[in-house]
């Protein structure tokens, strides 16, 4: 739910900060089958500026899209590596920060 959550508004916050402009413009230049359309959110956006669907609509499926990815990397990094050998952090706990410079010293072996 924290992540589902999240994604939420980092997508609104992308498109406060001018995700949609930045995709007018791509298309201004790019061709329709040009490989930055594949990133996430991307081709989803340019329908809606398009006016091929409704802004709500996209920003439902960007946010839906971004969902499934994050799941993807979820599953793809679980196959990585034993259970036990996977350091998990919260991002929302207070001292998530020092728990990964702790993890990356000590897998590092140094402090730089």
């Amino acid at each position: 739910p924290l992540l589902a959550d999240r994604i939420v508004r980092r997508v609104n916050r992308m498109l406060v900060e001018g995700f949609r402009e930045e995709v007018d413009r791509l298309r201004a230049r790019l061709p329709a089958d040009a490989p930055a359309w594949k990133a996430s959110g991307y081709a989803t956006i340019r329908e809606a500026v398009a006016g091929v669907i409704s802004p709500q609509h996209a920003v439902q499926r960007v946010v839906i899209e971004t969902r499934q990815y994050a799941k993807r990397q979820r599953t793809w990094c679980r196959h990585q590596l034993p259970h036990e050998q996977v350091t998990r952090l919260d991002s929302s706990d207070h001292d998530a920060l020092a728990q990964a410079s702790a993890w990356w010293i000590s897998a590092d072996g140094s402090d730089s």
